[in-house]
């Protein structure tokens, strides 16, 4: 989504004049999220971003009015609101981005987590050396076999290109905590290697502890999943029919709701009211599910 270019050409426009802050949570969150860039550099870019769609909004607005209403005191006004509008949802958009994003990657990291752990102690069973181990768990996830939220990747690039050694690049994976189960299980492997223990029986007991967890929050979504079920019979299935029966019996009486009448009441029902429904309990899924592989 960010262009490094870009992002430090605002810098230099706005950061260094500016001096912009750099919210340690933001902070925080652009490292969670695997963005690479100083939160003072990410907020000139979201500020930049901005301005461009306020211009934008700006002048398509004016011009959409004032070929409407040929009035300067009427486009003019409205023309402002809408630019404003459009940048304060863009710089909102932009600022919590890093925070969904994070979000997204800790889902990914903890629904894929067992079988990332049963893939490193078959390798370390096998006698692959840790080191050639996360490099392996890299090329998987580059294939797509994996799914760890690129932070396989994240530790073989610090391996490779930027020459560090095993212990300090997994504490480095650790300090993200783009997932407090992976940094826990990366602290445990710098732990074991440390002090020379069995690599393989730490994975094992570890994978063991992580499948039963996930079983438990499997279940405890199977649950909410037969509670979202109900939810949608009851406002997609049993609610619009009751609704367009007590509809139906005020129409033969000759009754309406305030100044509608029932017969324009049914197409907002079914085009508008239901269709809603379906929507915001599919977004609602899309966010509560783990990301499998």
């Amino acid at each position: 989504m960010l262009i490094p270019e870009l992002a430090f050409f605002s810098y230099r426009l706005f950061g260094q004049r500016l001096k912009l802050p750099s919210p340690k949570r933001l902070e925080e969150n652009l490292k969670k999220a695997a963005l690479l860039l100083p939160a003072d550099v990410y907020l000139s870019f979201v500020l930049l971003i901005s301005l461009i769609v306020f211009a934008g909004g700006f002048l398509n607005g004016f011009v959409a009015l004032y070929s409407l209403s040929h009035s300067l005191t009427f486009s003019i006004p409205l023309s402002l609101l809408i630019g404003v509008s459009s940048a304060a949802v863009s710089f909102a958009s932009l600022y919590f981005y890093p925070s969904v994003r994070a979000g997204r990657r800790r889902r990914e990291i903890d629904a894929n987590l067992p079988y990332v752990i049963s893939t490193l102690s078959i390798l370390s069973a096998a006698g692959v050396p840790a080191d050639r181990a996360f490099r392996l768990l890299a090329t998987l996830e580059k294939g797509g076999q994996i799914r760890l939220g690129g932070e396989a990747l994240l530790i073989y690039r610090d391996l490779t290109l930027l020459g560090g050694d095993l212990i300090s690049v997994l504490k480095e994976a650790a300090e993200r905590k783009v997932s407090t189960h992976l940094s826990t299980l990366l602290e445990g492997i710098v732990a074991t290697i440390r002090s020379g223990g069995d690599l393989t029986t730490y994975l094992q007991e570890e994978g063991r502890s992580i499948m039963r967890l996930h079983r438990s929050i499997m279940r405890e979504l199977l649950d909410f999943m037969v509670i979202i079920a109900e939810i949608f019979t009851a406002l997609a299935v049993a609610f619009p029919l009751i609704l367009m029966v007590m509809i139906v019996v005020m129409a033969s009486l000759g009754g309406g709701v305030g100044a509608t009448s029932p017969a324009a009441i049914v197409p907002l029902l079914i085009y508008a009211l239901i269709p809603a429904v379906g929507i915001l309990l599919l977004i609602l899924l899309e966010v509560i599910t783990p990301r499998v592989m």
